[in-house]
């Protein structure tokens, strides 16, 4: 990845410190710009109304379950540029469940740089990434748990298409965040019935902002093509690509609102953390539950 030639508007863009050196004290007046601005200003993209009030959103933990195709990566690297050019020497981590989607991610945001006449190079620290002139750093990753485990201290940590990563990695990379106390966006479209993607959007008490856009909300999207992928996808398939919704897997044999529907309040009959299922009182440990082993073949 070349590097840029700095120029006057860079040096605008940017508040260049010296390594190790101390950012002054914000003022009220020295105050950025809101996102949904700032992109304008910079890289002469005007978002669209949802997109503004994603950009703007002040929470820090987002859940964007879109429609395919609605924007939802170019927002999030727009988000992240915001986040490198106003926060020096940040780190921002995206994972995504292939380096091919990563390597997407960053490509897109150095073509934002390139429009905005922004140098940047590579971090030494990973080859798949991009450094900014004030020290910035955005690193894309596949969503392989040793990949992650490395790194500390991140500020803003994305998971693309998180319905496709596995759990572990979600478990693996949250304590990155866990000194800087950062930034935490999950984007996917719906993809079953499971996995933490599932269970953060359908948790009330979770504490996140949630954004959803369907198809037929997007002004990119024509009629016609929904109607005709409707067509050939099938309700389905075409609810849970277009329309947001987390429809059951085609190999998952009970849905899961009668599983859920079934449970007894107060009752555990399912450990979801570990898979073992409980049976009644054990007789030989009096009240306590045992875990029942399936007998071997």
């Amino acid at each position: 990845m070349a590097l840029m030639r700095w120029n006057d508007k860079t040096a605008r863009l940017f508040r260049l410190l010296p390594l190790g050196s101390q950012a002054p004290a914000p003022s009220r007046a020295a105050a950025p710009p809101l996102p949904s601005q700032w992109v304008r200003d910079t890289f002469h993209f005007t978002p669209d109304p949802a997109q503004t009030a994603v950009l703007d959103t002040p929470a820090r933990r987002v859940l964007l379950c879109c429609t395919r195709q609605w924007g939802k990566s170019t927002v999030t690297v727009l988000m992240a540029l915001y986040h490198a050019f106003n926060a020096p020497e940040s780190l921002t981590l995206c994972v995504s469940p292939a380096l091919r989607q990563s390597r997407i991610f960053l490509q897109k945001a150095a073509r934002f740089l390139r429009r905005a006449g922004v140098p940047y190079t590579r971090d030494p620290r990973d080859p798949l990434s991009l450094l900014l002139p004030n020290g910035s750093a955005l690193i894309g990753l596949p969503a392989r748990e040793g990949n992650i485990r490395g790194f500390d201290n991140v500020s803003f940590l994305i998971l693309d298409e998180a319905a496709k990563i596995p759990d572990e990695v979600y478990t693996a990379v949250r304590p990155t965040r866990a000194v800087s106390d950062g930034r935490l966006w999950l984007l996917s479209t719906p993809a079953g019935q499971s996995g933490f993607f599932f269970r953060e959007w359908h948790d009330p008490a979770a504490g996140w902002a949630r954004f959803t856009v369907k198809a037929t909300a997007c002004p990119r999207i024509h009629p016609d093509f929904l109607a005709a992928e409707r067509r050939a996808l099938g309700e389905h398939d075409f609810a849970q690509e277009y329309l947001c919704e987390f429809r059951p897997s085609q190999h998952q044999l009970i849905p899961r609102d009668l599983i859920d529907h079934a449970v007894v309040p107060g009752e555990t009959c399912f450990d979801e953390h570990d898979g073992a299922l409980l049976s009644g009182p054990d007789p030989d440990a009096g009240s306590a539950a045992s875990e029942w082993e399936e007998p071997a073949a």
